[in-house]
């Protein structure tokens, strides 16, 4: 008779390690070894050892105030990663940007996390919404995760805001989540097939008629989709 099997335990080292590396992404200008064990829950011993780890792999590095901070081999593994999407994607994305005078956003959606993967805003000077590569963006209605659940089958428990970008075919973002924020979204047909979800979305500091930039998005969004297609 067959038993199952027991799944294998995480590594506690290695997922200190990957909390330590997220937490220094959070904290560009760099955190203190007191710091860093009170929020990892740990002591400074193996802590040390770590980060020594790291800092050999050019993960981790410390500076004169004895602020520990990313070191610069984490742009190779950055590198290393946008260059799975095709080379003209950030080229369309700032085009894009230019036509609808707003922040443009490519975000990647794995289980609850949306970060940032390639961000462009106008070519003209203005005030405009910054979300990096990498901005891990906050918990909420925001037009992207709406956009999100608006792909999944109908249920009675959808909001009026999912039900609502079912219908559209994209999301509304009316800052309810962040003061200021406003976002139209929509998913990137075909994008979650190999991977995380694609979400392409407008954010402005303004609210805007969502209705008149929703050809530009989708547009957009089905020329991605072609191009993920293709990899």
């Amino acid at each position: 008779m067959a038993t199952e099997k027991t799944p294998a335990a995480v590594s506690t080292t290695v997922d200190r390690a990957g909390a330590l590396l997220r937490l220094l992404a959070q904290n560009p200008q760099g955190i203190g070894i007191s710091r860093l064990t009170r929020e990892l829950g740990t002591q400074r011993a193996p802590l040390y050892r770590i980060l020594q780890a790291l800092a050999g792999h050019g993960l981790v590095r410390r500076d004169e105030r004895k602020q520990y901070l990313l070191g610069v081999t984490t742009l190779e593994l950055a590198r290393a990663y946008t260059s799975q999407f095709p080379a003209g994607m950030e080229a369309q994305l700032g085009l894009l940007a230019d036509e609808v005078g707003m922040t443009v956003a490519l975000v990647s959606f794995d289980g609850e996390t949306m970060t940032t993967v390639i961000s462009k805003t106008p070519s003209a000077s203005g005030e405009y919404v910054v979300t990096p590569p990498g901005f891990r963006h906050p918990a909420g209605p925001l037009s992207m995760r709406i956009a999100v659940d608006a792909m999944q089958p109908p249920s009675d428990d959808d909001s009026d805001e999912v039900r609502e970008a079912r219908r559209l075919g994209y999301a509304i973002g009316r800052g309810e989540v962040v003061a200021s924020r406003y976002g139209v979204s929509a998913v990137v047909p075909g994008s979650g097939l190999s991977g995380a979800v694609l979400v392409l979305t407008l954010v402005s500091l303004h609210d805007f008629d969502h209705a008149a930039l929703a050809g530009p998005l989708l547009r957009t969004a089905q020329t991605i989709s072609h191009w993920v297609g293709r990899e």
